[in-house]
């Protein structure tokens, strides 16, 4: 029969070894969360500057809805990783802008219908504390891709050069962007957040550049695994 002293260090072996044995198999701390993966899929408005002194009416709202999703690196109530996503934009409005009505240099004003299609495709890093099992909060930034296409329809039949146009453009540029999930189970809630962006989008035959800077807020649904 062993003496005290080894029943002892017999005794504590045998802690040590259920400790690691347990932590390894829960490697987080107690209440503590350990989700790799986070999804949204997200609707919100965003609005543009209008610049054109030529071109009457109010800024334009944009219409934006998406999905992105976040790989952490780290397990734990503090997580960082990277991010992607893709946003889509639409905005249709009918707007008036003064253009030369001839050689006498007069000007005439034309009701124009404008339709935009956005979408832009974003890849970053983030950060992310989980203070509590249902609070999520994060932040994360990079560099984004933008494609669009813009049509400007006379709203009545207009004689060249006021015919329809057409113009699909290009850009790039960066985003940076923070936000909140609230949790009802482990793995599905409810998110908020807003982004700002700062590109330009080149229609070239067109209008030229157009600034897209600005902050989108957006609201929707959380997925956790």
């Amino acid at each position: 029969m062993p003496n005290r002293p080894q029943l002892r260090i017999v005794i504590v072996i045998c802690m040590a070894v259920n400790l690691m044995s347990a932590a390894i198999a829960s490697p987080q701390e107690p209440g503590k969360p350990d989700r790799t993966w986070t999804g949204h899929v997200v609707y919100g408005q965003m609005t543009i500057d209008n610049d054109d002194a030529q071109v009457d009416g109010d800024d334009y709202e944009f219409t934006i809805f998406g999905v992105d999703a976040q790989k952490s690196f780290r397990r734990g109530w503090i997580q960082y990783g990277v991010e992607v996503g893709a946003l889509f934009s639409i905005d249709s409005s009918l707007r008036r802008f003064s253009a030369s009505s001839g050689g006498g240099g007069g000007t005439a004003a034309i009701s124009v219908d404008i339709s935009s299609f956005l979408m832009d495709y974003f890849f970053g890093g983030y950060v992310s504390i989980e203070p509590v099992r249902w609070l999520r909060l994060y932040a994360g930034a990079g560099p984004l891709l933008i494609w669009g296409i813009r049509d400007a329809e006379p709203a009545e039949p207009l004689p060249e050069p006021y015919a329809e146009e057409s113009e699909s453009g290009l850009g790039v540029g960066g985003y940076g962007r923070v936000g909140v999930d609230i949790l009802f189970t482990d793995w599905f809630g409810l998110g908020a957040g807003a982004r700002v962006t700062k590109t330009t989008l080149s229609f070239d035959e067109t209008v030229g550049d157009i600034d897209i800077e600005g902050v989108q807020y957006y609201g929707g649904l959380s997925f956790h695994f």
